[in-house]
């Protein structure tokens, strides 16, 4: 698994806008800090590790260009670190989308939600396992 401390700088760089680190990491200490306050029984690490692990894929489909400008999709499996990256992308995206709020109250309830198994990136997480479960007859044409 990732370190404590990267997994929080991961986190604020793939929050940052237009290079404003500092920012990032206010709405991320922010957003912890009101996942303490509202979950008083359970740590905010608890929690941020259970939402990244229940939002983080096992496979993903990667698209190939073959001749005639005909593409072929193939599932391939994912190591600890890509897992990681794109349970954080799900998790901010997904975010990102609800602008009827501010970014730390959304991503408030998304990592919530995520630890529950009932946010927008849990249930991206299932359609990318479908989706690569339906193509896996190409998962022996991994060339590269």
């Amino acid at each position: 698994m990732i370190k404590q401390k990267t997994l929080k700088q991961n986190i604020s760089n793939r929050i940052m806008v237009n290079g404003n680190k500092r920012t990032s990491e206010k709405v991320l200490f922010k957003t912890l800090k009101s996942i303490q306050k509202s979950q008083a029984k359970k740590n905010f690490e608890t929690i941020l590790k259970t939402s990244l692990i229940n939002s983080s894929p096992l496979l993903y489909v990667k698209q190939i260009k073959r001749k005639r400008k005909r593409t072929v999709e193939f599932p391939f499996l994912l190591n600890s670190k890509l897992k990681m990256s794109y349970a954080i992308k799900f998790l901010v995206l997904n975010s990102k989308k609800k602008k009827a709020e501010s970014f730390y109250k959304s991503f408030n309830s998304e990592l919530l939600n995520s630890s529950k198994k009932t946010s927008l990136s849990f249930k991206q997480k299932l359609d990318l396992h479908k989706d690569g479960f339906t193509k896996r007859k190409f998962a022996n044409y991994r060339w590269f």
